[in-house]
């Protein structure tokens, strides 16, 4: 802020020296100095002074004067080039000891080799103000719990004096302690330390110490530490879950059940009244189907019926907004077997010998298999237990097949697909007679 302002008056302040010269000199024919301030990155008791100038300056010298009275208090007249060429650089003086803080005009007179010698008049300003700045700034922790989200930073906040460069601490200086969403106002005490508390809201949040410019402070420089990231350990979760059968029929029904605890001080405790998301996950790296909701009560349980479409893991979650919490999942098998069923069935005595068996499956539930292999059976009674598997077929493309069979005797024949084990249902056609 207060680079900002002097570097608005130092603009100001060339435009009205060049508008100052004599009306028959022309600006390439005397020095001109286009800058006068004070060393803001090293010393503000220290000009910098830039001066371009049709040959070599020999001699800068810089008349310091009060801001309001116009009053000379000092004579600075040791410079050398700091950077830059003698007919186009910048002159850097020697430390200026002054007896008050304060911003002071400079008046500055240049003599070059052709004899010219010109004093130009509010040629820039002297910032004369001490530079404070913070050392030795600690945490007490750089990590919060959801039990404790304060943090304690400590340090000295101190001041370099313009021109001697000395340092002081800076006792009783408002200040404060500041997070990226939070802030407390602290003062330094007599030997410039300080204390002040910092409230986390959000992981990696920033901490650092402040000295805003106070009118109590006239003179000194706002300065701010260095920042330091907060990470937050968050309070562990779990739930359990349980399913109370683990194969059905689509459309069918299971029900999960368990419990959602967190880790306190005290142990592991329930928590209750939390909402909880369950999701039907068809692969591993896939839940995003829900399938039901659910709260706990007032023991941290929880029982949910829902209606799985597929096979796959039931998953119950638990996230909550608040950053110190964390995320509590569980899981269990669930397999929903598709439904099969044929659609048609025939079986018809080509000749003494051969009986031709077809007819057509579906398969309703959303879901197909890639192929389907289909037990040719036949039993003489059709009782149960005297079937055998004379042949296997598969069905194709639209599933429907069609087979022949050598067998001469009578009898009742049928067609059974075994199903799989996680995917679809066993079905089995009606038992025709041929005789």
């Amino acid at each position: 802020m207060i680079r900002s302002r002097f570097a608005a008056a130092l603009a100001v302040a060339a435009a009205m020296a060049i508008v100052g010269l004599p009306a028959t000199a022309h600006a390439d024919e005397v020095p001109v100095v286009t800058s006068a301030h004070s060393d803001y990155d090293l010393n503000m008791g220290v000009l910098l002074v830039s001066i371009t100038s049709p040959s070599d300056v020999t001699d800068v010298r810089a008349h310091i004067r009060d801001y309001d009275t116009r009053e000379e208090v000092a004579v600075q007249e040791h410079f050398y080039l700091q950077s830059g060429t003698k007919r186009d650089g910048v002159w850097r003086s020697n430390a200026i000891n002054l007896d008050k803080l304060g911003y002071y005009r400079v008046d500055v007179n240049v003599t070059d080799e052709a004899g010219h010698d010109i004093t130009q008049t509010d040629a820039g300003y002297l910032d004369y103000s001490v530079v404070t700045f913070f050392e030795n700034v600690t945490l007490n922790r750089t990590a919060v719990t959801y039990e404790n989200r304060v943090v304690t930073v400590r340090g000295w906040l101190k001041g370099r004096w313009p021109g001697s460069g000395e340092v002081r601490s800076l006792g009783r200086f408002p200040m404060s302690v500041n997070s990226d969403w939070s802030g407390t106002q602290t003062t330094t005490r007599v030997d410039g330390s300080f204390t002040g508390t910092a409230t986390i809201s959000y992981a990696d949040e920033r901490v650092w110490a402040e000295y805003a410019y106070s009118n109590d402070h006239r003179f000194y420089g706002s300065s701010r530490s260095g920042e330091t990231a907060v990470a937050i350990n968050k309070r562990p979760m779990r739930v359990t879950i349980a399913v109370d059968r683990p194969k059905i029929l689509k459309d069918e029904t299971v029900t999960i059940s368990g419990q959602l605890t967190w880790r306190t001080p005290e142990g592991w405790v329930p928590v209750p009244q939390a909402p909880m998301g369950v999701f039907l996950c068809t692969n591993p790296d896939y839940c995003g189907s829900g399938v039901g909701s659910v709260t706990t009560d007032a023991d941290g349980r929880y029982s949910l019926t829902v209606s799985p479409y597929e096979t796959g893991r039931l998953q119950i979650g638990y996230s909550m907004t608040d950053e110190f919490v964390g995320t509590a999942t569980a899981s269990t098998a669930v397999t929903v077997l598709q439904p099969a069923a044929f659609r048609s069935f025939s079986a018809v005595r080509e000749n003494a010998t051969t009986v031709t068996l077809s007819g057509e499956m579906e398969f309703n539930g959303g879901i197909s298999p890639g192929t389907v292999p289909l037990k040719v059976q036949f039993s003489a009674t059709g009782e149960d237990g005297t079937w055998g598997t004379p042949a296997t077929i598969y069905a194709g493309g639209s599933y429907d097949f069609a087979t022949s069979t050598h067998k001469k005797t009578a009898g009742y024949w049928r067609v059974h697909y075994p199903g799989t084990s996680t995917m679809f249902q066993s079905a089995t056609s009606p038992a025709i007679y041929v005789g």
